[in-house]
């Protein structure tokens, strides 16, 4: 088994902020693809604050994953759990499971299978959940290196805003991808990412997002890191905003 302290930071954004971004990035947190058998990451944080007030905040971020000893077939499972309390009553509690099963035709291309569960029971009990397919493409030209993605997912979302009222959706949605990789110099480096979704039924139906992530290496332990993203809704459920920014910097150590 191997495992890190900290997450890479791109990964750790995407999964700060489940509810608000219904588009997942999954391609940025992958485990190491190139070596046979099990692996795992995890990270644990705790913090909280004691004197006006009393606060904790509990935060689980974790990764296993399978790859047969030929790499053609890889099974893998991200996880998350974060709950806030003050005065010892929980105000913010969400939790996120991606399972997803990988099976390598060539060297380039994959099909893959993929289901999720998203929820946040103190947030008017938002539930998001989905199951689907994709082909994966690995592409090496001049100005794209990464993979590309498409598909179809069958999707269900909840949210349930007063008492007795209760907003759900259900739809099937094609999935494209395309994430990329760029070497800025010896210790930085760009990553970009473009997400879309549209119903399937209705094309003018679309949600997408679009990720921009610098990462620049100070020693071999510690590096600094950027990060970006754009998310934009069509039909939002119900009190979601159409598009939303965020953005995180922090210190990232791997040893």
């Amino acid at each position: 088994m191997k495992y890190a302290l900290i997450w890479p930071a791109i990964g750790l954004l995407s999964l700060a902020s489940l509810p608000a971004q219904a588009i997942i990035n999954i391609e940025e947190m992958r485990m190491d693809e190139t070596k046979p058998g099990w692996a795992s990451s995890s990270t644990l944080t705790f913090s909280g604050k004691r004197g006006n007030i009393r606060e904790d905040k509990l935060a689980l971020n974790g990764g296993v994953q399978w790859n047969r000893d030929d790499l053609q077939v890889r099974n893998l499972l991200l996880f998350t759990l974060n709950r806030s309390s003050a005065e010892g009553t929980t105000f913010s509690r969400d939790s996120f499971v991606h399972v997803r099963h990988t099976r390598q035709l060539d060297e380039t291309i994959a099909w893959e299978l993929f289901a999720q569960h998203q929820d946040e029971p103190l947030n008017d009990d938002y539930r998001r959940q989905l199951a689907g397919t994709n082909a994966r493409f690995r592409v090496d030209q001049r100005f794209i290196h990464g993979y590309f993605g498409a598909g179809v997912m069958y999707e269900e979302r909840r949210v349930v805003p007063g008492a007795n009222v209760e907003v759900s959706r259900e739809d099937w949605r094609f999935n494209f991808y395309l994430n990329s990789r760029y070497q800025l110099s010896d210790n930085a480096e760009l990553a970009a990412s473009f997400y879309v979704q549209p119903k399937a039924s209705d094309v003018s139906d679309i949600r997408s997002i679009v990720n921009v992530g610098i990462t620049s290496r100070v020693t071999r332990l510690f590096s600094l890191t950027l990060d970006m993203s754009y998310s934009n809704e069509s039909e939002p459920l119900f009190g979601q905003s159409h598009d939303e920014w965020t953005y995180s910097m922090g210190v990232n150590l791997r040893f």
